[in-house]
């Protein structure tokens, strides 16, 4: 059957359909995601691994993903983002089942290899299907308030699973791995059925042409990320949260359960509050949002409101309810900034490389989260978990610069298309 009329006879989706086909899966993946948010550094550390050893393991994984970020994402383009989403769930499956049996340090390092391949298969692969399925249904529109309210609903997954693995892991420690397998297992079977793509003009290739097409397009991307100001200023921003922010979401689980001493299911609780305050943050963008000249200086503000809040995190020693309070405020504004860069960078992209770049993207977040690991590592075992925290704010500032750049950069006013859509989100 030629091409065109293989295209004709495709199913279309309006863009309220493609809406709710992309936010169903964001929100079940992220549910399968957390039921481990907040249990696993206490996991590693009830197995016995101490603080260098528990960073050591997290950096395998970014380690990882930053080797692979770019070859899967280039996967995704060439032969389509539901497969490289379903083989990413089933291998991140595979990760929680070692996960589950593991009790050596090896162990838990082949988990977070296997996880960490995983990972990048999944990578990119769920927002490029979603935003070329946008615009391929007549989106055009800019998607500021759409990637704000997809974060919302992850947030609400992540919390949602992240209160039942913190009190099935006072019952059973590993048990919250077996749910999070169960739940990538569902997503693969089932849920990417949600992510219609349109047929492709080109042939498939065969399989031993696989290599030198994804090769091609990891050079392509590569050439393209670097090649693109604003991406690029973007990517090393988000570069440097990671390595300033990677510790603190490993340390605080283990900073509330060591000092509050209840329970586990304390820290799922905590997870919920911060959660909340993310979906707050990104509902006061929702609300407020202005024109893209507007970008770069909102950007600027709540980097340097993050880069406060962390380091006052790290000054309130033990009072346990100043440090909730900061915290919960951290929390709003990160729930502010990371779907609104995320949003300016999908508009930077073509639809041809959008998973080969949204993936180049995560790759210097992972190696951000690499080497802030390894950095406020050592200061965490040497001077404490606040003072890494101190550090981690003073390192935020390094985005500063970053947006300072993105201030002179002009763009276009923005085409409101498709208003009663954007507005049902």
């Amino acid at each position: 059957m030629p091409a065109g009329e293989i295209e004709r006879n495709a199913p279309r989706f309006t863009a309220r359909q493609v809406l709710y086909r992309y936010c169903g899966v964001w929100s079940a993946y992220a549910l399968a995601s957390g039921f481990l948010f907040g249990v696993y550094p206490i996991f590693l550390h009830a197995r016995g691994l101490n603080q260098l050893q528990i960073d050591s393991v997290l950096a395998v994984y970014f380690t990882v993903t930053f080797l692979t970020d770019v070859p899967t994402g280039a996967f995704a383009d060439a032969l389509g983002r539901r497969r490289s989403f379903m083989l990413g769930c089933g291998v991140r499956a595979l990760a929680f089942l070692v996960y589950f049996f593991a009790n050596h340090y090896p162990m838990f390092l082949l988990g977070e290899f296997i996880d960490g391949i995983g990972t990048t298969f999944c990578n990119g692969s769920i927002d490029a299907w979603g935003v070329d399925a946008l615009d391929d249904a007549g989106y055009t529109g800019t998607k500021d308030r759409l990637f704000w309210r997809i974060s919302q609903l992850m947030n609400l997954g992540f919390m949602i699973s992240a209160v039942i693995g913190a009190y099935v892991a006072d019952r059973n420690i590993a048990w919250p791995w077996l749910l999070g397998a169960a739940g990538y297992l569902i997503n693969a079977i089932f849920i990417a059925r949600l992510m219609h793509e349109r047929p492709r003009r080109h042939a498939a290739p065969h399989l031993c042409e696989m290599p030198a097409l994804i090769g091609r397009r990891v050079v392509e991307g590569l050439r393209r990320g670097f090649g693109l100001r604003t991406l690029m200023l973007l990517t090393l921003a988000n570069g440097i949260f990671f390595a300033a922010w990677a510790p603190y979401w490993l340390e605080w689980p283990q900073f509330f359960n060591e000092t509050y001493g209840v329970g586990v299911w304390v820290v799922g609780w905590l997870y919920a509050l911060f959660t909340i305050a993310r979906m707050i943050g990104a509902e006061v963008m929702i609300q407020t949002a202005g024109a893209r000249e507007g970008r770069a200086n909102r950007l600027f503000l709540l980097a340097l409101a993050l880069a406060a809040l962390m380091y006052a995190g790290g000054c309130v020693g033990n009072r346990n309810t100043l440090a909730i309070i900061i915290f919960a405020a951290l929390n709003g504004c990160m729930g502010a900034v990371l779907p609104f860069a995320q949003s300016w960078v999908n508009e930077e992209i073509a639809a041809d490389q959008r998973a080969t770049l949204l993936s180049f993207r995560s790759t210097f977040e992972t190696l951000g989260g690499s080497l802030g690991l390894i950095v406020t590592g050592a200061i965490a075992d040497r001077t404490g978990i606040p003072s890494a925290w101190r550090f981690a704010g003073l390192l935020t500032l390094a985005t500063l610069p970053c947006y300072l750049a993105l201030r002179h950069r002009s763009v276009e006013p923005p085409v409101d298309s498709l208003a009663s859509t954007r507005t049902s989100l």
